[in-house]
């Protein structure tokens, strides 16, 4: 509704759910306060939602959709989208899934992906995450990695710091080189 006052004209009032955000009467209540996202509900009431794209609707601000990498875990539109789906172990790649772990690791969530990190001494040698980092590589059969058995000839094996080394020359034996890979060669 029109108005003129002091020969000038102006908005009078509105219809429900208009605003006149600019205050040009020229073009009158010019702004639909219920789902114009910059004046949600009323003037300039900027609709902002953390790690989201924001809408009105009824004249208030919600979430629309996550940003890539992000979910709205808890449901809650007031954080938004507050967990990085990327990165977190118990909303990996998406909401509720949690990455599994077992004994002798830690869960990591990287990129969306669930994987492990083994304690120092231990590695995943089946590729199951749900037993963990099963074996202990700290001994002769698997000296430093999965798999890599320590039998160097004539030679009592151990593992060092994970790598295959000389406990000792068998009986009539030596090690003369002092190369540890060929070992008692003499």
């Amino acid at each position: 509704t029109g108005v003129c006052e002091g020969g000038a004209c102006r908005v009078g009032s509105c219809a429900a759910g208009f605003a006149d955000c600019n205050l040009d009467p020229a073009d009158g209540c010019e702004v639909s306060t219920a789902s114009d996202r910059n004046h949600c509900g009323a003037c300039a009431n900027v609709c902002a939602v953390p790690g989201a794209t924001a809408a009105c609707a009824a004249g208030a601000c919600r979430l629309d959709a996550c940003l890539a990498g992000r979910g709205d875990c808890d449901g809650s539109a007031a954080n938004g989208c507050e967990v990085a789906t990327t990165s977190d172990v118990r909303h990996c790649g998406r909401c509720g899934s949690a990455c599994p772990t077992g004994p002798h690791a830690a869960a990591t969530c990287e990129v969306g992906r669930c994987g492990l990190r083994c304690d120092p001494g231990f590695d995943d040698c089946d590729g199951n995450a749900s037993n963990g980092c099963e074996v202990n590589i700290t001994t002769v059969f698997n000296c430093g990695r999965c798999g890599n058995r320590c039998e160097l000839p004539h030679a009592g094996n151990a593992c060092t710091s994970g790598m295959c080394t000389i406990a000792s020359c068998g009986l009539g034996f030596a090690n003369c080189n002092g190369v540890t890979s060929d070992g008692c060669e003499t």
